[in-house]
């Protein structure tokens, strides 16, 4: 898969993110089999203990690829509490801290800002649902975008093989390959993510 990106371009807007967890009760988070391979490995947990399923019909228009089962489309994402909060947060004194930061998704890495890939330019900007309700906007510095600079490579990848891979399971259960429960899907993301991390860690 040949990605080419020329360059990048930022808002210039302060930002410093002020670990109160808010982000983290407000959002369902989706992920790749990249980031699932990354949280699998830091916390030794299986993939279907730490994945949900989000119905497609409850969400806005996501951009993100579309799992057809018996039951309907859906959404991969991390699991939630009951509280809310995801199931990687947790308390320390009075902030809400990720317990997977160093292999956290890169949607949270890049939150408040999204991206998107414009003839080989990858263009960033503020999340429009987080103007007003990220308190880390307009505090501290000038974003640098070091991180993202450091990550988006992999992210633009990650995605365009996850849709791949999305679309190679519903074209199994199109053709009647799979009977389309959730219980087989967890077994072909997982299968997936064990021969993506086999391939990368030979």
């Amino acid at each position: 898969m040949n990605i080419v990106i020329t360059r990048a371009e930022f808002p210039r807007i302060r930002f410093t993110c002020v670990l109160c967890g808010e982000c983290c009760r407000r959002y369902w988070i989706p992920v790749t089999h990249r980031d699932i391979a990354r949280i699998a490995r830091y916390t030794g947990m299986k993939p279907r203990e730490f994945l949900a399923l989000f119905p497609k019909d409850m969400a806005a228009d996501w951009d993100e690829p579309v799992i057809r089962l018996r039951d309907g489309e859906y959404y991969l994402v991390l699991k939630k509490r009951l509280d809310g909060t995801c199931i990687f947060n947790k308390w320390v004194g009075d902030k809400l801290i990720c317990s997977v930061h160093p292999v956290k998704p890169n949607v949270c890495r890049y939150y408040p800002f999204i991206y998107w890939l414009d003839s080989g330019v990858v263009k960033f900007e503020v999340y429009d649902k987080a103007l007003g309700y990220c308190p880390g906007i307009n505090k501290g510095g000038y974003a640098n975008f070091k991180v993202e600079i450091a990550s988006i490579s992999d992210a633009v990848k990650a995605k365009a093989e996850f849709r791949e891979i999305i679309n190679r399971w519903n074209e199994l259960f199109k053709k009647g390959l799979v009977s389309g429960t959730l219980d087989e899907f967890m077994n072909y993301i997982e299968n997936v993510v064990d021969e993506y991390s086999l391939k990368i860690h030979k």
